[in-house]
């Protein structure tokens, strides 16, 4: 007499255990991947208002041979509400006008209060949040 095979359809429990053990091994590649690049997506909006306030800052130093102490004083500074809602501005000088410039965020960024971005004016360098990470 014949046997009859009975056919088994379906997966082992070791076959879907290997496919979960590689997509983990994909999540925890991608992952930090992805927060490095949204912090740095993030960042480049703080860059963007450094960038703004530095040349309103040089702006301001050559109309009064001063530079500014904060950003009310910079009458010609043009940034869009959302920005100045999402970070604080500062700058230090030194004997040699300003040497860095810092955003701060507040709550209302996305990705969380204290997060700092910070240009060194002598040497270009950028530091901090989006930039640190890498």
């Amino acid at each position: 007499m014949k046997k009859l095979l009975k056919r088994q359809e379906g997966f082992t429990l070791v076959e879907i255990i290997i496919v979960l053990v590689i997509i983990a091994a994909l999540f925890a590649i991608a992952i930090p991947i992805y927060a490095s690049y949204v912090a740095q997506a993030r960042s480049a909006e703080a860059q963007e208002a450094i960038n703004t306030i530095w040349s309103a800052l040089k702006i301001h130093n050559a109309e009064t041979n001063t530079w500014a102490s904060n950003i009310q004083q910079l009458k010609r500074l043009e940034m869009d509400q959302v920005t100045r809602r999402r970070w604080n501005f500062s700058w230090t000088t030194s004997g040699r006008g300003v040497s860095s410039i810092t955003a701060t965020s507040t709550g209302l960024m996305p990705g969380g209060a204290g997060k700092q971005v910070t240009l060194n004016i002598e040497t270009g360098e950028w530091r901090g949040y989006g930039f640190d990470t890498k």
